[in-house]
């Protein structure tokens, strides 16, 4: 007498066994279609493309931050490195809590090597020393604290201005050093005494 339980066992007894019955057919069913291309396997993904709206990156040192950047738009560069960005509004805090503000049309953030680059109707607005600074080109460097602008310069002080090439301002020692063909203008400036020793 075949019971329900032996009626079980019986199913998966006749798969086995009508198997080579049934393969071939299950077989070019499962069979991929249109081929295979290698080339599709070894080709290289670019993972970091992104693009951003309204942006804010913040990095810091030692539990302050030191550079904070707002954009409009921020997309990858040329590596997973870089973020390149258009709009772009920067404060740089020094360690003695000091601002200095920037803006410019374009930049680039070389995350790895903490370098930021503008480009672009690049203003810099230093409000404790009171003078803004116009350029097409500048490169601040957050490792060293070094300020680049290989470029035009233009300086607007309280009682001066400056136009001049290749400006390089240190923000640790608040040095500047100006080079190329440099044009000073100096306001209610008066000469030293002549009769003093």
């Amino acid at each position: 007498m075949i019971s329900r339980r032996n009626l079980i066992w019986l199913i998966p007894l006749f798969l086995v066994l009508s198997f080579p019955l049934w393969r071939p057919p299950v077989a070019s069913f499962l069979t991929p279609r249109g081929g295979y291309d290698e080339s599709l396997a070894n080709r290289k993904l670019d993972e970091h493309n992104f693009t951003m709206e309204q942006v804010r990156i913040t990095q810091s040192e030692k539990g302050k931050i030191t550079l904070e950047i707002q954009a409009r738009q921020a997309y990858t560069g040329q590596t997973q490195d870089d973020f390149a960005m258009e709009e772009v509004d920067a404060v740089i805090t020094a360690d003695s809590g000091e601002q200095t503000f920037i803006t410019a049309r374009k930049g680039l953030l070389d995350k790895k090597n903490a370098i930021l680059t503008l480009i672009d109707e690049v203003v810099v607005i230093k409000p404790k020393d009171k003078y803004e600074l116009y350029t097409d080109l500048l490169i601040y460097n957050d490792k060293t604290k070094f300020a680049n602008s290989p470029g035009k310069t233009h300086l607007i002080g309280e009682k001066i201005e400056i136009k001049g090439n290749n400006l390089i301002f240190n923000t640790k020692t608040e040095a500047y050093d100006l080079s190329g063909r440099v044009r000073c203008k100096l306001t209610n400036f008066s000469t030293p005494d002549s009769s003093s020793p």
